[in-house]
């Protein structure tokens, strides 16, 4: 006996996505695996697949563009030298000042 094999390709169908939706609930309280679920609704294990991810993926990532208030004062760095000696550096500005301090009175002391 001749066996015939077809090499058109199978017939495509779409679900609708209310049906998708329904077995995917179903398959959350069925306690199947995706593959025996799969099959047993005569389902491609990849199809499936593909259904999961896109009813769990996040949706679009969109973008605002806000506005900040400007903080009148910029938070202070204060640095210690000691018990007596204090600096409080309230500008980017006075970084280079501070550190030619320190280097003045790593020489001194």
């Amino acid at each position: 006996m001749k066996q015939i094999l077809s090499l058109t390709p199978a017939q495509r169908t779409t679900t609708p996505l209310t049906r998708r939706r329904q077995l995917l609930a179903e398959f959350e309280r069925s306690g199947l695996s995706i593959a025996a679920f799969a099959r047993q609704h005569g389902i491609g294990y990849s199809t499936f697949c593909a259904w999961r991810r896109r009813a769990t993926s996040q949706p679009n990532v969109c973008f605002a563009e806000i506005e900040l208030e400007r903080s009148v004062l910029p938070e202070a760095i204060v640095v210690e030298l000691g018990r007596q000696a204090r600096m409080r550096l309230s500008s980017a500005h006075q970084l280079q000042l501070a550190a030619r301090l320190l280097k003045e009175l790593e020489v001194v002391c």
